[in-house]
């Protein structure tokens, strides 16, 4: 090896999953070949697509059999899709039987009346011997007051107290009204339907055999309201009692209505993709988070996703989308809690990365740009666990309490430079380090490559990242440590790189304005930067055309501080009558309280 260099290229190829079955199921069921086919699949990525497949491939007979086990609690875990399907899996609980429900749905369309009618029995819901209506009237709640479905409140160490049936009940139908009250009158959600001939929504309070927490059952599909995708009526049913689980009791409860409710919004009045089913998952674990921020049931699920950043969101299929709920909670925070209901109107018509781009760009007061979402959102997730510190203001209320983002790799600089090189698939990231004695640089690379991930793309991007200490030209962005960095990527503006820890001594020192050329296609707003010693907080910002013709003026606007950028003033690519500047050079001047800044940039819109 090179005295003077450290090359690190970063291999994320896992292993073949060889696992063996030797656990029979119980009667005469004979479907474990089905799963031995899904253990063989190359790849963990592969792997996870192929959960929503396999149950597809089964034949009716052999779906029926793992849908009788599943339901009863009998399924071994060596063929459970769910376990299989993410061998590096924490052993957290489900959430609920989505996917399943959906073939569910599927199967009852076109399979024989004699099929038909056994997974409609099997699926069918406890019709419970009492029930009574949410102080609302919406939803009607079904539940047993003897017999092992009977449900109860639980004590502060976890156990049933006797005689609490109805009082659980009650608990359940007001739970149910208040998280209808916020997603649907607060949020402004469409109200789902109900199913044919009835004017309630139905829930049923069941001892479940598995670790799910509830089903929302998909009804018969709807006749068309205006999307591309079928619309159901669905019911949902729900454990009696939330006893051993992560989140126990009426906080499990709680979760577990955000959660199933959000399912029949979508259903009743966006629509079902059922190719994305991660996204149907990520949005109702992010609704557990907005009804109740308090109960955090949903942190087992990120435990996962700092694991593995460097996976496309679409291949989240394992948990089905659980992990991805950070997403929406960073839209949150850089817009607010409507963007993404935006974005669930926009998939009446389009598939969800699409919907979210639009949303993103059409959203008002403020609105922006996917691709740098994406981008600063892969920043944000490298401050969380004991990082979350490191920064005043961390994206996420429970960022502290998150576990830490896996680095991807770590490379020591040795001589002169260090070099890091990898690919990465579009929606996705990589977290680096390089490091000599105590100083460390970390780096976060993300895929922002949005038309890519709208048509699920597996091609990835190659970069190389190098870091010198002696030896850089200009090419080089400097650091005030005396080292310096340079990202050369495959394909241009398909990735970003940002500079997230400096260790002791090392930021990032710009003197011009970045990104320069700007395209406002590809990004949502310029930095000019100021000095950082700079004693005041407000500047003005002029630009002119190269004849001298004043076409922005910005007074009193924000002096902001980043850690990746520094101290600058930001301008989103607008002239003053609102239109974005045509290509070409314009000078610009900054003033301020003692000081000015003048210089040139250019404008690509091509």
């Amino acid at each position: 090896m090179n005295t003077n260099s450290r090359h690190i290229v970063m291999n994320t190829q896992r292993p073949r999953i060889m696992q063996k079955l030797h656990k029979k199921m119980p009667g005469n069921m004979q479907v474990l070949h089905i799963f031995v086919v899904l253990l063989l699949l190359p790849g963990l990525s592969a792997v996870a697509q192929s959960r929503e497949e396999a149950l597809r491939e089964m034949t009716d007979r052999e779906f029926v059999d793992y849908l009788r086990a599943y339901r009863s609690g009998t399924l071994p875990e060596e063929t459970n899709l769910a376990v299989q399907a993410d061998p590096h899996s924490s052993g957290v609980h489900g959430r609920c039987g989505f996917t399943l429900g959906a073939e569910v749905s599927r199967r009852l369309q076109s399979a024989p009346p004699t099929i038909a009618n056994e997974i409609r029995a099997i699926t069918a819901p406890q019709a419970g011997q009492v029930s009574i209506v949410s102080p609302s009237g919406r939803f009607r709640v079904h539940y047993d007051t003897s017999g092992e479905h009977t449900p109860a409140l639980l004590n502060a160490a976890g156990n049933r107290i006797p005689n609490t049936a109805h009082a659980y009940a009650d608990s359940v139908a007001q739970i149910f009204d208040a998280v209808y009250a916020l997603e649907v009158e607060q949020l402004g959600y469409e109200s789902p339907p109900y199913r044919s001939g009835e004017n309630e929504y139905q829930l049923y309070v069941e001892a479940f055999r598995t670790t799910d927490y509830g089903y929302t059952q998909f009804g018969n599909p709807l006749p068309t309201g205006g999307t591309v995708m079928p619309l159901y009526a669905a019911y949902m049913q729900i454990d009696n009692d939330f006893q051993g689980y992560p989140t126990s009791g009426l906080e499990g409860l709680r979760v577990t209505a955000a959660h199933e409710f959000h399912h029949m919004v979508q259903l009743g009045s966006y629509g079902f993709w059922s190719a994305d089913t991660w996204f149907h998952e990520m949005a109702s674990t992010y609704y557990e988070e907005v009804c109740y921020p308090e109960i955090n049931d949903y942190h087992q699920y990120i435990q996962q996703f700092v694991r593995f950043p460097d996976r496309p969101w679409w291949q989240w299929m394992p948990q089905a989308g659980y992990e991805l709920a950070l997403w929406p909670l960073y839209l949150q925070h850089q817009y607010d809690q409507f963007v993404f209901r935006e974005t669930w109107e926009n998939m009446k018509q389009l598939e969800p990365i699409t919907a979210t781009r639009d949303a993103i760009r059409d959203h008002q007061p403020h609105s922006g740009d996917m691709a740098a979402d994406v981008c600063n959102w892969a920043r944000a997730n490298f401050f969380i666990g004991y990082r979350a510190g490191k920064i005043t203001s961390p994206v996420y209320d429970d960022a502290a309490d998150f576990r830490k983002m896996s680095i991807s790799a770590s490379v020591e600089l040795v001589g002169e430079s260090a070099t890091l090189t990898n690919l990465l698939s579009p929606l996705s990231a990589h977290y680096l380090q390089v490091y000599s004695g105590v100083d460390t640089l970390s780096f976060v690379v993300a895929n922002t490559d949005i038309a890519s991930a709208i048509t699920r793309s597996a091609q990835s991007v190659q970069y190389e990242l190098i870091v010198r200490r002696a030896g850089y030209d200009d090419s080089y962005t400097k650091l005030s440590n005396g080292w310096a960095y340079r990202f050369n990527v495959a394909r241009e503006n398909a990735l970003c790189v940002s500079l997230v820890d400096g260790g002791t001594a090392a930021v990032v020192e710009r003197t011009a304005p970045f990104p320069n050329p700007f395209n406002p296609r590809e990004f949502s707003r310029m930095s000019f930067p100021l000095p950082r010693n700079i004693p005041v907080n407000r500047a003005n910002l002029y630009i002119y055309s190269v004849s001298m013709n004043l076409l922005v003026r910005k007074e009193n606007v924000a002096i902001e501080l980043d850690d990746n950028t520094g101290v600058f003033v930001g301008w989103d690519g607008r002239s003053d009558n609102g239109e974005f500047l045509g290509s070409g050079v314009y000078i610009y001047m900054l003033t301020y309280q003692g000081g000015s800044e003048t210089g040139k940039f250019a404008v690509v819109t091509r």
